[in-house]
């Protein structure tokens, strides 16, 4: 079945991407970046996947996820989209991952 996808929402903390079936049920894949500790020098990754609508299982990345974690999700997740979506999507999620990439890299 064929899905039409979307980004609700792209900002350098936080990404909303939707994918609606033919009925109009949608799911969305939700992926926030937060600070783990008090000063806030380190970030945690925060995914749901939300497929409530369409009545099939969700899912929450583990606390000790990291980002190759929430990628392999989303692949799976979108595993129907266009290039085109992916393209962009892609592009979301870099930008919305970018200071826990950058942490990645440093350690």
């Amino acid at each position: 079945m064929a899905h039409k996808y979307g980004i609700y929402q792209s900002t350098s903390k936080s990404c909303i991407f939707y994918k609606q079936d033919k009925d109009g049920r949608q799911s969305t894949f939700n992926i926030f970046v937060a600070p783990e500790n008090e000063d806030k020098s380190i970030k945690k990754v925060f995914a749901f996947i939300d497929n409530e609508q369409m009545q099939t299982e969700n899912w929450f990345a583990p606390k000790e996820s990291n980002i190759r974690d929430v990628v392999d999700a989303f692949g799976g997740w979108a595993s129907d989209a266009p290039i085109v979506f992916e393209i962009e999507a892609h592009r979301s999620l870099s930008h919305c991952l970018s200071s826990m990439i950058k942490e990645e890299a440093e350690e």
